[in-house]
């Protein structure tokens, strides 16, 4: 129990020392949530059409537009319980809310809204509709279907790999 207690005292003290960087942190991730999250939202309600499931609305050499109905993850294509998956979502969620309190470097801030921004898209799609709507495709290479949710958990993993590296190698560097 006393160990517990330290913990929170440690964790008290360390955001009261730290509140200015905690807070633009914070400012940083909602108003890049709120646009990005707008940026999927609207795209798939204005590209996706119930009535021409698979589709293709529009392609051209680079991208294509057709709706489907993604039921699954996109690591796990199979997993229809949604149960599981908003248990997955929720924690990710959870994770990058808490995440937040620690970072010193804004890139990581913004890395962690582009996956937030992403998972919470597609949770609102499932939770919606039983399933995500994935709009985009790419014809020269032909593996499946995406939306913007999708893009953004990609790029925020990739960009949040990327600056935890670099900053690795940075401080390993300067000893």
């Amino acid at each position: 129990m006393r160990k517990i207690k330290y913990l929170f005292q440690n964790l008290w003290t360390y955001i009261t020392n730290n509140k200015k960087s905690i807070i633009i942190n914070y400012v940083v991730f909602l108003s890049l949530v709120f646009v990005l999250l707008l940026i999927d939202l609207l795209t798939k309600h204005y590209l996706f059409n119930e009535n021409k499931i698979d589709e293709v609305i529009y392609q051209n050499w680079l991208f294509g537009i057709k709706s489907l109905k993604n039921e699954g993850l996109t690591f796990f294509p199979n997993a229809s319980d949604i149960a599981l998956v908003s248990a997955v979502n929720f924690f990710v969620l959870i994770s990058c809310l808490i995440s937040l309190i620690f970072w010193k470097n804004i890139l990581l801030s913004v890395f962690i809204a582009f996956i937030f921004s992403g998972s919470l898209g597609n949770t609102i799609d499932r939770l919606a509709f039983s399933y995500v709507r994935d709009i985009i495709f790419t014809p020269w290479f032909n593996k499946g279907v995406f939306n913007f949710a999708d893009m953004f958990v990609v790029i925020g993993s990739i960009g949040f790999t990327i600056t935890i590296l670099i900053l690795f190698l940075k401080s390993y560097f300067q000893k």
